[in-house]
């Protein structure tokens, strides 16, 4: 076998989504990158074998408008052009290519199982390599593990975790009493599709056999209707909570488990699946759970649920805190708890590095997390926001020769700035980029799209309660409009609610800032509400009705982006407090942690903007209410593509040009003095409520645009791009003195009526 010895700045071991986009970032910021991993195609869960689809913070719809940006988005738009179905079987070969375009060096099947260390630092790790049959050392600067079982961390002998802490060691209401050993098993996946004849199957001999859907309580009655991709649930970790050391029984006892599934299912005519078959079962095990190397700050539930304002935020989650039971599909308990939290938190930098060591970055399932907060930051597209972060702080830590420490200490604002460059978002964090001239720029554009709503013939009931909220911006609210229908034969009672909201989920009628209760004869009726309130800040705020009557509320033609509805539901939820008792796998209600396990009354109606696998996308709205709002407010003007924002997060932040205007629009920065200026950075909308950018671009995203200077008076076109199919785009052009740069948007695609723009940067 033949010896290699490497020399890189930075080796990434594992190549799942994480390790790829940190690979990439890094190369792309001037690093020397090797990208090892143990499996034949990248991906990890995402490879193409695997097929665990890239979901994120948006949780289908639970977190509105919360997809990932940045190199995440732009992994997501290659792997839907080469798969517009869906079915994730593409990943492997894009993403292998992805860092071939981007000079990362790629070193497949190479299993890594030995390091040297010198101190505090990782010095060269050791693996073979089976399809070549070489040996190789790799020696870097730096390294990064994301392998998900931590398997450089360990073995260059960092502390670290497996199984359940118990709810006292972080005051975690999600943790078992006492700490056990516990954990989240791995799942194989199958993909099926429907024929024009109908086939039949036969369980094979060491297949497990299921008779009735109680031999699998819980999840053969999950799915009545024909599957094509399954099952999260057919779960295990091995008999000993060893993923590692139990990794081929898993392996067979998940296979025998699918396969006798897929015989159960076949079996049953109530399921219509007599034309659908097998098209591939993965042969690897998909690991949720394994090591997890303990940092310099362990994430826990308490910092999802509070959303801890981390100084060093470098990262975001939204996905539900989705724990599954020890035991898998032998529990006879319910697969997997999903406990729902309020909003998006964010992940500090302290957490994607060993403590142990000056020169070892994590990203993934192995970062320092708890076991309960692992449970909402192992998703594909989370990973790879951290892994985005880790790229630009290992190039940061390279530029000024400083460790994982203190670079996260000493550096943070610097990988905070960097990460929102290349047009990601940190919740809480803004653009204050000094060279970044859009900052300073005067802003005007052709023109900008209002709130408002529109009348319909068609009333929403209202039921127990109905609240809507909506972006202010003018600083005050005189009056409000509600058309309401009293559909009841007597009069009846609501009461009226106007209150400030302190994200897109939250809805409260217990602190108002404005009550009033009316009486409602039968028929139609508006109420116009004289609030007169002022002095409001910038933010969400909302109008809440309770009622006991058949009362219905006025729906809305249209649906302005930046507005919510929600439904007063107060015995919905399910929210543990300190000292509860119930098993949490046994309860049927939605679980909801809280701050101080405070009661949450409202929730909030998702949109369903789905993509169906296989099928075309549904971006149908949630149905919104009407109100009349005095004065006009203005969340979509043109000055909100430098807010320093390129993500909605608690107020729309894009600019919205007038739909009834004609094209092209034109947005202008202009300056007092003119500015040295060669390159322009834009964000556009491609629909961040969906999980995955659409398989055909949208009416929300600006198809042909051109980006002109101003020089010696006139405009002189520096960039053009007539068939724009992405977010981010970066035109970098001759330098040249200007006062002032313009965008002229052309057409939408789509039949798109609006320009639609988050940011725009001008360096």
């Amino acid at each position: 076998m033949k010896y290699i010895e490497k020399s890189y700045d930075l080796v990434v071991a594992g190549g799942g989504v994480g390790g790829v986009v940190t690979a990439v970032t890094a190369a792309r910021k001037g690093l020397r990158v090797a990208l090892v991993d143990n499996k034949a195609g990248l991906g990890g869960n995402a490879c193409s074998e695997i097929g665990v689809s890239i979901d994120g913070a948006v949780c289908f719809g639970l977190f509105p408008n919360m997809r990932e940006g940045g190199p995440v988005e732009e992994l997501k738009e290659q792997l839907v052009a080469l798969d517009p179905f869906f079915r994730s079987t593409q990943g492997s070969s894009t993403m292998l290519f992805w860092c071939e375009s981007e000079k990362v060096d790629v070193f497949s099947e190479l299993n890594l199982n030995e390091v040297d260390t010198k101190g505090r630092r990782v010095t060269a790790v050791y693996g073979s390599q089976s399809g070549t049959e070489r040996s190789y050392k790799f020696v870097a600067e730096q390294f990064v593990d994301a392998t998900g079982d931590g398997t450089i961390a360990a073995l260059a002998g960092c502390e670290f975790r497996t199984g359940r802490e118990g709810k006292s060691e972080f005051g975690e209401l999600l943790a078992p009493d006492k700490p056990d050993m516990g954990i989240m098993g791995a799942s194989v996946l199958f993909r099926s599709s429907e024929k024009k004849i109908p086939t039949k199957f036969e369980r094979p001999y060491w297949a497990y056999e299921y008779t009735k859907e109680d031999d699998l309580p819980y999840r053969l009655t999950m799915y009545k209707g024909p599957v094509e991709i399954g099952f999260w649930w057919v779960e295990y970790a091995g008999d000993n909570n060893d993923p590692i050391g139990e990794y081929e029984s898993i392996r067979r006892d998940l296979l025998k488990c699918t396969y006798g599934v897929w015989a159960f299912l076949k079996r049953d005519p109530s399921r219509k699946m007599e034309y659908y078959s097998l098209d591939n079962v993965s042969i690897s095990p998909a690991k949720r759970e394994s090591r997890r190397i303990v940092g310099d700050y362990i994430l826990s539930e308490r910092d999802i649920v509070e959303r801890t304002p981390f100084h060093d935020s470098v990262a975001y989650a939204g996905w539900n805190i989705d724990i599954h039971v020890p035991g898998g599909f032998k529990s006879r308990l319910k697969p997997n708890i999903h406990a729902h939290f309020q909003w998006v938190f964010n992940v500090p930098l302290r957490s994607l590095y060993a403590k142990d060591k000056d020169n070892l970055w994590l990203v993934g399932r192995d970062m320092s997390v708890s076991h309960v907060a692992l449970g909402a930051t192992r998703l594909q597209a989370t990973i790879g926001t951290m892994g985005h972060a880790i790229g630009i702080a290992a190039a940061i830590a390279h530029r000024n020769r400083k460790s994982t420490r203190e670079t996260a200490k000493e550096n943070y604002k610097d990988v905070q700035q960097e990460i929102l460059k290349d047009g990601s978002f940190i919740p809480g964090v803004k653009n204050t980029d000094e060279k970044d001239h859009a900052l300073s720029a005067k802003i005007a554009a052709t023109s900008e799209q209002v709130l408002s709503f529109r009348r319909s013939k068609e009333y929403l009931p209202v039921e127990k309660g109905k609240a809507l909220s909506f972006p202010v911006t003018e600083g005050r609210v005189d009056r409000i409009v509600l058309p309401l229908r009293n559909s009841g034969k007597a009069p009846s009672e609501v009461k009226l609610y106007f209150a400030s909201s302190e994200h897109p989920n939250h809805f409260s009628h217990r602190n108002p800032l404005a009550e009033k209760t009316v009486i409602l004869k039968p028929g139609d009726q508006e109420i116009a509400w004289d609030l007169s309130l002022s002095s409001l800040a910038p933010g969400l705020y909302s109008v809440l009705m309770i009622t006991g009557g058949a009362i219905g509320w006025l729906r809305s033609k249209i649906e302005p982006y930046g507005c919510f509805t929600g439904r007063y539901v107060p015995d919905h939820f399910y929210t543990p407090k300190p000292g509860y008792t119930d098993n949490l796998y046994a309860i049927h209600k939605p679980i909801l942690v809280t701050k101080n396990s405070e009661t949450v009354e409202w929730e909030k109606l998702r949109k369903h903007r789905d993509l169906q696998l296989g099928r075309s996308c549904n971006r149908d709205n949630t149905p919104l209410p009407f109100v009349g709002i005095i004065p006009v407010q203005r969340p979509y003007n043109a000055a909100n593509v430098a807010s320093g924002v390129s993500h909605s997060d608690l107020m729309p932040d894009l600019w919205i040009s007038d739909p009834s205007g004609k094209m092209p629009q034109e947005l202008v920065m202009s300056w007092k003095k003119e500015r040295k200026i060669s390159s322009v950075r834009i964000v556009f909308d491609t629909d961040l409520d969906m999980n995955h950018p659409a398989a055909q671009p949208i009416d929300y995203l600006v198809k042909r645009y051109s980006v002109a200077v101003k020089k010696d008076g006139k405009w002189v076109t520096a960039a053009t791009c007539n068939d724009n199919r992405s977010r981010f785009k970066i035109h970098e052009f001759k330098a040249c003195r200007t006062d002032a740069v313009k965008l002229v948007v052309e057409e939408i695609h789509a039949g798109g009526k609006n320009a639609r723009v988050f940011e725009i940067r001008c360096y």
